[in-house]
């Protein structure tokens, strides 16, 4: 598939999400000292003292030393998807990127669908097995699709579970969504449907009973469920797929989330 670029509130909200964790936390890099390994902490938020001019070393094998050592390497992450996200931004807008009011302020929620929400959930409910599962990095799956969703998913950084569990009151029925996907950086997550096989009576049948099980109960479309339609089972069409996925994502910013950098009026 062709390169992944992010809506523009989908951008923002990562880049400043990640600019935040990068506030909180101590900045440094490693070392070896004496042939033993080392941590140099250059920014401490708790030590206003503590500068790259200042800086403090830790042995890794000492308690504090394994500490901010822990911290750093989740610096260095960070700091790696955030400056990638912000040559992304640069290469794609002439302005900077805006600051994002959090915590988002979300439309009405009838689930409460969030964070918390999302770690509560087990995954793999499912009961039916296929005679030829998939094996993936992701574990057994039931098909060839729900691999590729499943790795555009991590692409993505898309946390998943697969096949969770929902009862649906208005059918009365306890179904397996294929996919319940977290957009933690909006404290958001929702239902992911991959609908295909079109061309089978009796799947197509169970597929229309779900959607409406879920429209009944107030699941709506691009909110707390997602549905991807495969036309071609032969055929996974991926840009279609993150398309339908990113375009929820954006969907669940409100504009007033961002704050843009004001330009003062000539005189």
């Amino acid at each position: 598939m062709n390169n992944i670029i992010l809506p523009m509130k989908v951008h923002a909200v990562k880049l400043e999400y990640r600019r935040r964790i990068l506030d909180s936390i101590p900045h440094g890099h490693f070392g070896v000292r004496n042939g033993s390994k080392i941590v140099i902490i250059t920014y401490d938020p708790e030590n206003p003292k503590c500068t790259s001019r200042n800086r403090r070393v830790f042995y890794i094998s000492t308690k504090r030393g394994k500490a901010y050592s822990e911290a750093v390497a989740k610096y260095l992450k960070v700091k790696n998807e955030y400056d990638l996200l912000l040559s992304s931004w640069r290469s794609l807008y002439s302005i900077p990127p805006p600051r994002i009011n959090f915590p988002i302020i979300q439309f009405a929620d009838p689930h409460r669908m969030n964070n918390e929400f999302f770690e509560r959930q087990n995954d793999r409910r499912g009961k039916y097995k296929p005679d030829n599962p998939t094996i993936s990095d992701h574990g057994e799956l039931k098909s060839k699709n729900e691999q590729i969703g499943a790795d555009l998913l991590k692409r993505l950084d898309i946390p998943f579970k697969y096949e969770p569990e929902v009862y649906l009151e208005s059918i009365e029925e306890m179904i397996n969504p294929d996919y319940l996907i977290n957009f933690y950086e909006i404290d958001r997550c929702a239902y992911l449907e991959i609908l295909g096989m079109n061309d089978k009576i009796g799947y197509t049948v169970k597929n229309s009973t779900k959607i409406t099980g879920f429209s009944k109960d107030s699941y709506r479309p691009g909110r707390e469920v997602i549905y991807v339609h495969i036309y071609d089972r032969n055929n996974f069409d991926e840009d279609y797929f993150v398309s339908q996925v990113l375009s929820a994502f954006n969907d669940m910013i409100p504009d007033s989330a961002l704050v843009w950098e004001t330009v003062p009026k000539a005189v």
